[in-house]
This record gives C-alpha cells, sequence and structure tokens, in this order.
C-alpha cells in the first residue's frame, strides 16, 4: 500500500498528520507520539476528526486546516 503523508502540526508531544492512500483516494488525519510508527487502525476519517472537541491548541489548529480543505 502506498501511503502519502504530510506533517500538519507538531509539539513535544507528538506530530498531527495527514494521510493519502492514493490507492483508495482515502485522506485521514493520524496522531503520533515521537519514536512511534504509524499505524493505520489508528488513522481517523476527516469527519471523524472533525467530530471530536478539541484537545488543546494544536488539535484546534489541526482541526481548522482540515475543516478548510473539506469545505468547498
Amino acid at each position: 500500500m502506498t501511503v502519502l503523508a504530510y506533517s500538519l502540526a507538531a509539539d513535544a508531544k507528538g506530530t498531527w498528520r495527514l494521510v493519502f492512500v492514493p490507492d483508495d483516494l482515502h485522506l485521514y488525519v493520524e496522531f503520533s507520539r515521537p519514536n512511534v510508527e504509524s499505524n493505520p487502525v489508528n488513522w481517523l476519517s476527516v469527519d471523524d476528526f472533525l467530530a471530536w472537541r478539541p484537545k488543546g491548541a494544536l488539535h484546534r489548529l489541526v482541526a481548522l486546516i482540515c475543516q478548510a480543505m473539506s469545505d468547498p
């Protein structure tokens, strides 16, 4: 499976990434802690991610980016 991952924001606790799977044309959001490998089981659809209540400033920033990408 080919995966393209783009870091959106990071701090000492971890990194928010946008993950695109071109084979399936799916877009996901991922939070990974430092030195922990990406795990597709933990990926969230953009809709599921936006449904969460933000858990801090970094989460709010990434939510704004994702919401801007999903607006027509």
